[in-house]
């Protein structure tokens, strides 16, 4: 069996280091045929060191020490660490352990414990994200939440460079906690919106698409200041509204009678084919500053 030097602890040698050097193990590669570690082709059982990068040859089964377990696809590349993983090329399928994490094209995907999907490169700069089991959550490089992916339906995600941050949502406005927040069927998020120039209020209970600028807010949560609504379909929230605990009606304004409770429409998920473009904003410093969902090619039965 071929085995990397860098996973190899000479015992002999450096019995101080030993200790130090399993307590700084990944997690463990097996695999029935070889696969690539470092560099070096390998069969078999292998140790693998923080930051070590593993290429599939006939698949490859990973048990991560920061918890989760996760198969690679033949032809599937990434880099462990002990609490994430890097997916540059090729699919994997996590079963997932609370705090696991999977970084791909500025993204970064994780689920809470017993989550299990499959995440894809479908090109250069796009990954895609199935669960078969709980949600995924999709973030920016700066937190910002993205979108949340349950299972049965998939996302496919597309940074681009810019130095603008445009948002555009699409669904609900509702009231909640005296917020104005909009429901987006594609990416199942809840986004704070706040009025910049746009009357939000005479929309409530209202399907709409919202467009503007979008900063994050608590746990990494959108807020976007919405510079123009375009109504897409009156009512027909009142089963979103109850499904988020919000309202489908504004308060009524000084003098006016309230309006009527909006009538409910059933609404089916997003379809499996669903692609998400995203814009990266570029700091001064070149680096992804955040991301924002901007498009989508949505086939969702209405």
């Amino acid at each position: 069996m071929l085995i990397s030097r860098a996973s190899v602890i000479a015992p002999v040698l450096f019995p101080l280091f030993a200790s130090a050097a399993i307590a700084a193990s990944a997690g463990m590669a097996v695999s029935n045929g070889a696969f690539v570690l470092n560099g070096v082709q390998v069969r078999g059982t292998a140790t693998l060191a923080e930051g070590a990068v593993i290429e599939s040859r006939d698949g490859a089964s990973l048990s991560l020490t920061g918890g989760g377990r996760m198969s690679l696809s033949p032809g599937a590349q990434v880099k462990v660490y002990s609490g994430r993983v890097v997916l540059d090329k090729g699919a994997i399928d996590v079963n997932s352990a609370a705090g696991l994490r999977v970084e791909a094209v500025s993204l970064l995907m994780s689920g809470a414990e017993g989550t299990r999907a499959t995440i894809a490169m479908r090109g250069p700069r796009s990954v895609q994200v199935a669960p078969s089991a709980g949600r995924v959550q999709v973030r920016g490089s700066m937190g910002m939440l993205i979108a949340n992916v349950d299972a049965g339906s998939a996302l496919e995600f597309e940074p681009q460079q810019g130095t603008q941050l445009p948002s555009s949502f699409v669904g609900c406005l509702l009231r909640k906690g005296g917020r104005f927040v909009i429901f987006d069927q594609t990416t199942r998020m809840e986004v704070e919106l706040r009025p910049a120039g746009v009357d939000l209020a005479g929309e409530v209970g209202n399907r709409v698409q919202a467009n503007g600028s979008a900063r994050p807010g608590t746990s990494g949560a959108q807020i976007v200041e919405v510079t123009t609504l375009t109504r897409v379909e009156q009512g027909g929230c009142a089963d979103v509204a109850k499904q988020i605990g919000a309202d489908a009606v504004a308060p009524p304004r000084k003098g006016s009678p309230a309006a009527p409770a909006p009538k409910p429409r059933s609404t089916s998920g997003v379809s499996a084919g669903t692609k998400v473009g995203i814009v990266l904003a570029v700091a001064g410093g070149g680096g992804a500053a955040a991301a924002v969902a901007l498009t989508r090619k949505d086939d969702r039965s209405r």
